[in-house]
């Protein structure tokens, strides 16, 4: 396995971590109902603004040039971001377009609407055979779009992005289903079925 230092570039995470199990953190209100202090002993992948809850993780997903400017201490405390290309750092992956699925992350990645479908592609491509989604809920909650509270351009997301992201996120689970490749959700707050809903409980039982 190559050393830390000479991972660069996105085609050095290739089959990095065949057969391991990856945990993801996305946004959604659930994220605050967890614990997540067990993490510490497991392999996390953040998205956008999971790392207020939890910083520490090894890898982090973001595709929003805001976060570059509001929280650039905590976005750098990650081990590995993954970006797109234009970014202020980072590792830059090409984007192909919104609607698609990319094996082969030297070309490009698909974004799929959220930042959920492309860490999708990116877990692949490293190889992690078991995904276990955390906050991935393509809902509100009593007001709140996300789980520190409430973003103002996300407020509309219900009637516009969610039904893209659901829709990509099936289409993603439906080219997997003949992979050796396991996805779970742990979201008890979420309509999407296309992943298994296990809970976080068990989850951190595997």
């Amino acid at each position: 396995m190559n050393s830390e230092t000479t991972l660069t570039h996105i085609k050095d995470f290739k089959g990095l971590h065949t057969g391991k199990r990856l945990f993801i953190l996305a946004s959604g209100p659930s994220l605050g109902d967890y614990d997540l202090s067990p993490l510490s002993r497991r392999m996390v992948m953040g998205l956008n603004r999971s790392f207020l809850t939890y910083p520490d993780t090894h890898y982090h997903c973001c595709m929003d040039h805001r976060l570059f400017d509001l929280y650039p201490d905590l976005m750098k405390q990650t081990r590995f971001l993954f970006t797109l290309q234009d970014r202020p750092w980072g590792i830059p992956i090409n984007l192909l377009g919104s609607e698609g699925w990319s094996w082969d992350l030297e070309e490009g990645v698909y974004s799929g609407y959220t930042i959920s479908y492309l860490s999708l592609q990116i877990a692949v491509y490293m190889g992690f055979s078991e995904i276990i989604y955390l906050g991935l809920d393509l809902k509100h909650r009593e007001g709140h779009t996300h789980f520190f509270g409430q973003d103002f351009h996300s407020r509309n997301h219900p009637d516009t992005e969610f039904p893209k992201m659901k829709k990509m996120l099936e289409y993603g689970a439906s080219l997997l289903k003949d992979k050796e490749i396991e996805v779970y959700n742990c979201s008890s707050l979420t309509d999407l079925t296309c992943f298994k809903k296990i809970t976080f409980e068990y989850a951190l039982s595997l």
